[in-house]
């Protein structure tokens, strides 16, 4: 018997191209886990999104563990599994008590519990502290904050709870819990170089306000663990997984140059042998750090460039010039670091105009790796509430990055298909990459993911985009 079993529910099959064949702890929940385990309350973790598990195996495993409480976490795209997950579980374990987190309950709280009645509590923004107090306290009531549920027929949100402020107090990632790790789960062939992998997430918040992100699960002040609690983190994951590399996936990994270069000094007085990636904004024209993060093991960073267009940059309230980004990637280049690019295209400035700029940039600059997706107004984005403003939406089935969910007045939906497969084709089929996916198929580590990820690359690029 345990006292919480937690879920990634499983994925459609409609969704699957949209992994391109990559498989990433989830982050969440094993936070949550070692959180809640660190204080004596037994837990396990059943990850079906990535293990393809159903959800007859799932209610088999609930059968075997006894759990009082199942937590469910989902984002938008995947509140429908979530919540049919919570009705066959209900169906067959009626007094289990069903918790939904994510970014998803976070953004539209009151809406989720209101629309999926199977789920008996909500757990809205960080949940580390809120689902402890929640099972310890083994009641549902106002005085737990951060959770939404139904009262007498009325649905009630108690107040907000406040962010955690030391990050260095919470116990590492649960990793153990996953019965496969780290051998199991790994990025899309082209964003590693080492095995065996793994994600690390050492900072929350983002101080910037793009318009298309939801940023409503850790807000925008930012926190950070200290450099001494990752390099300890990273050594326990070396010594006790044999961990060699990590990709940090921090919204702004390169934001505080200080602590980067505490790291990359601390790194290198360690017995760290990790090579790593991270994610960062383009608007950085620094060779030398550049440089530095290369000796300390640095091979790729990911950028969310969003547009070639200055135009669509302001619309999203980047604060980044096409300019900058130029100088940024160039540096990236020089420094002999690989850059992976974000794209998205169709918000409503989108023109013509601005899609051929965009192109430029994805095939010009110094680029490795590029993903395009589809304006998609996230629940708790600024863009979602200013386009659904008058609109309540219900079936959010369809949210998703890789279908088109808006249409801006100067387009239409086959220029906007249109675009991005010839964007990719033009991009991946170019000889230079051909040549470098041709010589990985001879790494066995990456064969048949790469076979994995072509399958889902061709169905994301000459299939239908459209939803149904």
């Amino acid at each position: 018997m345990v006292d919480i079993l937690l879920i990634n529910p499983p994925i459609a099959l409609s969704q699957w191209e949209s992994k391109l064949g990559s498989k990433l702890s989830p982050m969440g929940l094993l936070s949550l886990a070692s959180y809640v385990r660190e204080k004596n309350i037994s837990v396990k973790i059943i990850d079906a999104y990535n293990t393809g598990v159903d959800v007859r195996t799932v209610l088999g495993q609930i059968k075997v563990d006894s759990p009082v409480y199942v937590g469910i976490t989902a984002t938008t795209n995947m509140i429908y599994s979530a919540a049919q997950m919570a009705k066959e579980i209900k169906k067959s374990f009626p007094d289990i008590i069903t918790i939904i987190g994510g970014s998803h309950v976070t953004a539209l709280p009151e809406d989720t519990i209101e629309q999926f009645p199977h789920f008996d509590v909500g757990i809205y923004g960080e949940g580390e502290k809120t689902l402890f107090d929640l099972i310890v306290r083994d009641k549902i009531d106002e005085n737990i904050d951060g959770i939404v549920f139904r009262n007498n027929g009325k649905i009630t949100k108690t107040a907000v709870r406040d962010y955690i402020k030391n990050l260095d107090d919470l116990p590492f990632p649960a990793y153990d819990l996953l019965p496969n790790f780290p051998g199991f789960y790994r990025p899309s062939p082209n964003n590693y170089s080492r095995l065996p992998i793994a994600p690390v997430i050492s900072s929350r918040g983002c101080p910037y306000s793009c318009s298309f992100c939801a940023q409503s699960v850790f807000g925008r002040h930012l926190r950070a663990c200290s450099i001494d609690y990752l390099i300890s983190l990273l050594e326990y994951m070396q010594n006790r997984y044999g961990i060699k590399e990590v990709c940090f996936f921090d919204d702004i990994f390169l934001l505080n140059k200080k602590k980067l270069y505490e790291f990359i000094e601390k790194k290198e007085k360690s017995n760290l042998d990790i090579s790593w990636s991270c994610e960062g904004r383009a608007d950085r024209n620094e060779e030398r750090l550049f440089r530095d993060m290369r000796k300390a093991g640095c091979w790729q960073i990911s950028f969310g460039l969003e547009s070639g267009s200055q135009k669509i940059l302001d619309y999203f309230n980047k604060k980044m010039s096409v300019d900058k980004i130029w100088q940024t990637l160039n540096s990236v280049n020089k420094a002999n670091i690989k850059s992976r690019a974000y794209f998205i295209i169709g918000s409503p400035p989108e023109t013509v105009q601005t899609l051929e700029d965009t192109r430029k940039l994805a095939l010009k600059a110094p680029l490795n790796e590029i993903l395009i997706s589809f304006f998609t107004p996230l629940p708790g984005s600024v863009a979602y509430n200013d386009i659904f403003a008058s609109t309540k939406i219900k079936d959010f089935s369809k949210i998703d990055t890789f279908l088109i969910n808006y249409i801006p007045p100067n387009l239409n939906e086959e220029i906007l298909v249109g675009f991005m497969n010839r964007v990719y084709k033009s991009f991946y089929l170019h000889p230079k990459r051909l040549i470098r996916y041709f010589f990985m198929l001879f790494n066995y580590h990456k064969t048949i993911h790469l076979i994995n990820a072509l399958l889902a690359f061709i169905k994301l690029t000459f299939g239908k985009r459209l939803p149904e």
